[in-house]
């Protein structure tokens, strides 16, 4: 029974790999459509409840964490490894074929990715034309990245004026509107993204 209880590195390795395997993908698909920063923050833009800089952490930790499990994986399993491998050398031509199949086509991947070449630059271009739709619509900010601006420099760029700004604001019913709190501030405050700020202000005179 206390054998049966004991933890076990070996598999817990293996399945660990596996989950951040699985995270790896799920989060490599959010990557590959997701946004510009300068749309997805204007749009507070969320996939699966989670917004661009989330997606691009988790994948950025997931991936340190496949690459510890797959070290670990491989230390603790390297006599099986490598019986496998002379194994398979003995085997002849039946294993060696996969080998030098799988060595090559992976290498090639690498190389056509490097010179941009098909098929990976029509993967690349195919994420580039999904990551770009997201700015149509009239969903493309004004400015890049001007959600980051307090309202005061907000309105000098757009050339709006300030003050009549804050009162058509707090007039539909935006709280904790000042000049110096930023349009993000804003609009997490009162639950709408940016653009919601930008559209709003699209109608608004120019002094």
């Amino acid at each position: 029974m206390a054998s049966q209880k004991r933890f076990r590195l070996r598999p817990f390795t293996s399945l660990f790999m596996a989950s951040c395997g699985t995270v790896l993908a799920l989060t490599g698909i959010a990557c590959y459509i997701k946004p510009p920063t300068r749309i997805a923050e204007w749009i507070d833009w969320r996939f699966l409840l989670l917004d661009r800089g989330t997606w691009e952490a988790l994948h950025t930790v997931f991936a340190v964490l496949f690459v510890i499990a797959g070290t670990t994986h491989i230390t603790l399993n390297y006599r099986t490894l490598l019986a496998y491998v002379r194994k398979s050398v003995e085997a002849g031509q039946a294993r060696r074929r996969e080998l030098t199949l799988a060595v090559t086509l992976a290498l090639a991947f690498i190389l056509l990715t490097i010179f941009d070449a098909f098929p990976s630059r029509s993967i690349r271009l195919l994420s580039d034309r999904l990551s770009e739709s997201w700015g149509s619509d009239g969903r493309m900010p004004p400015i890049a990245r001007v959600e980051v601006y307090p309202l005061a420099t907000f309105c000098r760029l757009l050339e709006l004026d300030l003050y009549e700004t804050m009162e058509r604001l707090k007039e539909e019913g935006f709280e904790g509107v000042d000049a110096v709190t930023t349009i993000r501030d804003i609009a997490r405050t009162n639950g709408v993204p940016p653009i919601e700020i930008g559209r709003l202000l699209e109608t608004q005179t120019v002094p």
